[in-house]
């Protein structure tokens, strides 16, 4: 929630049941009238309106400030992150941009807002991400936030946020405010499951954020109250608008200049320099912003950044705000600079090829030009979709086939035609191309020939004297 011009500022904050209820309403100027302190966010600001000396912003004891230690090492370009990214374009985007447009304006406690949330949670979980929809309630208001988990590794607790606010203003469709933040935010949960990582990725998705940052306030408390180990924390509002070919070279982040925590504008700025001969992306860090949701985190002490278009929207909170009044390939570009910085500091791993297959079901004895059917199945690190390549050691031309969903068992139908010893195997691949090894031989006697399956003598088959003499 964002704006250069005059804006309203809830200027009274009480505690109610871990959130916070608005009491009243004052308006507050670009001329910094500062007859008055508060201590919660100018709601409808952004940086240029008020500076961090300006308004005091006393952050609250950080209750896990020594338990993350930053990355010290100089970031290089790593291949593994290069391959990801480079999966991300316009197609998936757009998916997600027209599946939230569709419901209309998203205001909170809506329908609308509710059926888009609804939509997130189920992506999700199609997505085999375990998902949970987060209740908050701050006084009159209530709704929810969705949350996914991508687990690390197991070596740490410490996990990493990427978030984004789905809800949107009366009137607006909200394509670009913020429908551009949580395309990239499913975007990168729908391609990132596929990777392992040694630091916990949540993904989430708040509401409450136009009516002043409720959702992710109660989000934030509650992971205080639970002490959730947040190392940092991505956070994407308006990242899909450019008004000229060069808004399109930067991508503007804020950052708190004011907090000793805040080594993760650095670090999001040394991926930017090591990455740039992929994106050709500049950042520009334009100092402190009160006006989205990583205010709490920062408030709490957790480390956070701030990734916003380089040029505010002109269509900003209005009808306008559609995905025709977007830069998709803007957007995308911002999108795979924000997914490789994540993925640096999780610490992604190298992509795994899928296990071995295990042949689960066929005979090892029969007779020659009779088909016999045979099972494998495979599991793939990253949850893609598994092809399989069945040699059955004869002179028939092997090809894969598939996909078949991770685990998922998968039956062929084969025919010897002639007599003989033969060892079946089977080989998994999955859709990035990563090949198995060979699944462990199964052995296959052929002593007898079923001449019935000739041609010729097939059609005698029904004769049941014929079949008597002859036998099997």
């Amino acid at each position: 929630m964002k704006t250069k011009i005059m804006g309203l500022l809830l200027v009274s904050i009480l505690c109610s049941g871990g959130c916070f209820t608005v009491n009243a309403l004052a308006t507050l100027s670009t001329e910094k009238d500062m007859s008055f302190i508060v201590y919660g966010p100018p709601f409808l600001t952004r940086s240029g309106d008020l500076k961090a000396q300006d308004f005091p912003f006393i952050p609250d004891v950080a209750h896990s400030k020594e338990r993350y230690v930053p990355p010290s090492e100089p970031v290089s370009v790593d291949e593994t992150i290069v391959t990801l990214i480079e999966r991300l374009d316009e197609e998936l985007i757009l998916h997600y941009l027209e599946a939230l447009t569709s419901f209309g304006p998203r205001v909170t406690m809506t329908d609308a807002c509710e059926r888009s949330g609804d939509y997130l949670y189920n992506e999700f979980v199609s997505m085999g991400l375990p998902a949970q929809k987060l209740s908050w309630d701050v006084g009159s208001y209530s709704d929810y936030n969705i949350e996914a988990t991508h687990r690390g590794d197991g070596s740490t607790n410490d996990e990493f946020i990427i978030c984004a606010h789905y809800d949107s203003v009366e009137d607006s469709p909200g394509a670009d405010d913020d429908g551009s933040g949580v395309a990239a935010v499913m975007a990168a949960a729908h391609l990132m499951r596929n990777y392992h990582f040694t630091y916990t990725i949540t993904f989430v998705a708040f509401s409450g954020e136009e009516q002043g940052l409720l959702g992710s306030r109660c989000y934030v408390e509650d992971a205080v109250a639970n002490n959730i180990p947040i190392a940092g924390v991505l956070n994407l509002d308006m990242i899909g608008y450019a008004d000229t070919d060069d808004d399109t070279r930067y991508l503007t982040i804020y950052q708190d200049t004011n907090n000793p925590l805040e080594w993760i504008s650095n670090y999001t700025l040394s991926v930017a320099e090591a990455y740039y001969e992929y994106l050709h992306l500049t950042l520009v860090p334009s100092g402190f912003s009160w006006g989205s949701d990583h205010y709490w985190f920062w408030k709490k002490g957790y480390s956070a950044i701030y990734f916003e278009e380089s040029h505010f929207n002109d269509y900003y909170h209005s009808p306008e705000d559609t995905i025709e009044h977007m830069d998709l390939s803007y957007e995308v570009n911002n999108a795979k600079l924000i997914m490789a910085t994540l993925a640096e500091l999780a610490d992604i791993g190298e992509y795994q090829a899928p296990l071995k297959p295990v042949i689960t079901n066929g005979t090892s004895q029969g007779a020659a030009r009779e088909a016999y059917n045979y099972s494998a199945c495979a599991t793939d690190p990253q949850h893609d979709g598994l092809f399989f390549l069945w040699d059955f050691g004869d002179s028939s031309e092997p090809e894969w086939i598939g996909p078949y969903a991770s685990g998922m068992k998968c039956t062929v139908s084969h025919t010897w035609e002639k007599k003989g010893d033969y060892v079946v195997r089977v080989q998994a691949k999955d859709e990035m191309g990563h090949v198995s090894d060979w699944s462990d031989p199964l052995a296959i006697s052929m002593p007898q020939t079923n001449i019935f399956g000739h041609p010729f003598l097939e059609r005698l088959e029904r004769f049941t004297l014929l079949q008597s003499f002859f036998g099997r």
